[in-house]
């Protein structure tokens, strides 16, 4: 039986502290990350096993570790200068920097700090902050950055998947599109969903023809969720996903809507 279920850090710093090495070529390198100062640890990203780290993703481990302690402006400027903090949002270091100012509240003046500062990467990191909130002043925000069109760097892709989790159509249009396919598998995987669960019909030319054939099992998995969510009674198990595939393409031309794939007889 089938059913389709199923930190990237910029390159490392290259300065290190001259005087840094010299002591540390004398004696033994201490193997705690935390005893060491904030220029000390830079220096670690050139040379991981010097320091005692086995992987260079223990070092920004440990950077993520102090962001608690540093002020908020600093936070901030880190969004557009990722060496301040040492460390920066990315598909493999997550967001640590938004993580914690969203931990910290006050949104309403990031918010309001948005629309003051037409720096892409701090508007950026402006939309990740306002991601962890779910209340009526972030969503109108997010509606107001999805009509103005926003320069933000990436596409408006996280106010629009925000509005989308909302069922929200004008959102739930822009995904459709499938221009947001560059994002990465896991996290893409959630917005295919959102077709399904919101019964965004509009969405079934894109997931019969690009998403149900994705090369990413999590998206072709997504797709075949949010079809059986507008298909309720359909089968719940294919033999193949060719099978799965031809059965979605004939109830779409059955429903009139426009698709490209075509069905092949006797499957």
């Amino acid at each position: 039986m089938y059913r389709i279920r199923l930190l990237g850090l910029a390159t490392a710093a290259f300065w290190v502290a001259s005087s840094f090495w010299s002591q540390t070529a004398e004696k033994q390198v201490p193997s705690d990350l935390s005893k060491l100062s904030f220029d000390e640890l830079t220096a670690c990203y050139t040379a991981p096993k010097a320091c005692g780290a086995d992987e260079v993703w223990e070092i920004s481990d440990e950077f993520a570790k102090r962001l608690p302690s540093l002020p908020s402006e600093r936070l901030v400027a880190c969004f557009e200068d990722w060496k301040i903090c040492e460390i920066e949002e990315g598909r493999v270091t997550g967001w640590p920097i938004s993580d914690e100012l969203a931990r910290r509240g006050q949104i309403h003046s990031f918010l309001v700090m948005y629309w003051k500062d037409s720096r892409r990467a701090i508007r950026d990191g402006i939309e990740h902050i306002a991601y962890h909130f779910d209340t009526p002043e972030v969503t109108k925000f997010m509606r107001s950055v999805l009509a103005k069109r926003v320069n933000d760097g990436e596409d408006l892709y996280w106010p629009v998947n925000y509005l989308a989790k909302k069922c929200d159509p004008s959102a739930l249009k822009e995904l459709s599109t499938g221009r947001y396919r560059n994002q990465g598998s896991l996290q893409y995987q959630t917005s295919v969903e959102l077709f399904g669960k919101c019964k965004y019909r509009p969405a079934i030319p894109y997931l019969v023809d690009s998403a149900l054939n994705d090369v990413s099992w999590n998206i072709a998995g997504a797709a075949d969720d949010s079809l059986h969510a507008l298909y309720p009674d359909a089968p719940v198990d294919f033999d193949s996903l060719e099978k799965a595939q031809n059965y979605f393409c004939r109830r779409a031309h059955q429903e009139g809507v426009k698709v490209s794939c075509k069905v092949r007889q006797g499957r």
